[in-house]
């Protein structure tokens, strides 16, 4: 039986951009060992772990709660204290072992259910960390400078998406010397976020962030990477139209003769996977005449897929 997520507070101050950068995504991965924290920046409250840094002001607080300070002068990591530079890893294995003997805490009313851990960390897309996450023998990576994900022989995204939210997932950060060298011939497959995303929006649309509202327009920056099975066929003159110029959901959803819902989930998808161009000015509700490059275009995908595309004006 999985042991329940606790809820946790962590506090920050003195630290500078890069560590609260690292500290950040240090608490994240504790979801991965059952811990939702909630990073603050000091106010003098109680909290579960006070972490400092250099330039950090005394503050009174309990002498029950744990520190942890980072600082030039710390040669070496001790329990409580890690050096300057200390990386995600350092920090999280500090994390953890400070937040072991915490208080539980219940969780803050009406609050949402988190993420999947392993949708929190597409989320951050840390250029310099590659994630290696493992549910007993299965093994992926993400690879936030590139934007990947990387995938045992075999392995295809369908088969992926209903174990993303399984709380068993463990998280590990490498550098690109250690993937490369120790990891990446047992994980040759690659795809790309945005395919990720599309998939999740095709099989599993619940898992994605809420789409922009229903005044603003949405544009996609380029073509996503989809394959032939990646999204139903009906979606694909709706992602050409969305590729071609801007549209509000019900404008599209009209034009393209689709379910107002599987637009939004569109948007939902273009917008997680970074490809959605969000525009304020409202764009006008009937489509206007497809102009030459547009019926190229469309024609292309129709070609593309086996589609045939009438009159949805």
């Amino acid at each position: 039986m999985n042991a329940p997520i606790r809820h946790l507070r962590v506090a920050e101050s003195g630290l500078d951009l890069l560590h609260r950068t690292r500290l950040k995504l240090a608490c994240t991965l504790l979801l991965s060992e059952r811990m939702e924290v909630t990073l603050i920046a000091w106010d003098g409250t109680q909290v579960d772990l006070l972490v400092t840094g250099q330039g950090a002001p005394e503050f009174a607080h309990d002498p029950d709660m744990p520190v942890l300070r980072i600082a030039r002068d710390v040669p070496a990591a001790t329990p409580g204290r890690l050096p300057h530079g200390a990386t995600v890893r350092d920090i999280n294995q500090q994390l953890s072992a400070l937040l072991a003997c915490a208080p539980e805490r219940l969780p803050r009313a009406g609050a949402a259910n988190p993420a999947p851990v392993v949708l929190q960390l597409l989320a951050e897309a840390d250029p310099h960390v590659i994630h290696l996450l493992q549910r007993g023998s299965m093994m992926l990576a993400l690879e936030g400078r590139t934007r990947s994900l990387w995938l045992p022989p075999g392995m295809t995204l369908a088969e992926l998406l209903p174990l993303l939210d399984d709380p068993a997932w463990s998280c590990t950060a490498l550098d690109d010397d250690t993937f490369q060298h120790q990891y990446s011939y047992r994980l040759p497959h690659c795809r790309s976020y945005e395919a990720l995303y599309f998939q999740i929006a095709r099989q599993r649309p619940a898992l994605l962030p809420r789409a922009p509202d229903e005044a603003t327009s949405v544009q996609l920056r380029h073509w996503p990477d989809l394959d032939d099975e990646g999204v139903p066929a009906d979606w694909l003159p709706a992602i050409a139209q969305l590729h071609s110029r801007p549209w509000r959901a019900s404008a599209l959803a009209r034009a393209c003769h689709l379910p107002h819902d599987s637009v939004q989930t569109l948007f939902s998808a273009a917008a997680a996977s970074g490809l959605a161009s969000h525009l304020e000015t409202a764009v006008p509700l009937s489509p206007r005449p497809s102009g030459s490059r547009d019926s190229r275009f469309l024609s292309w995908v129709a070609r593309r897929f086996g589609l045939l595309l009438g009159d949805r004006a």
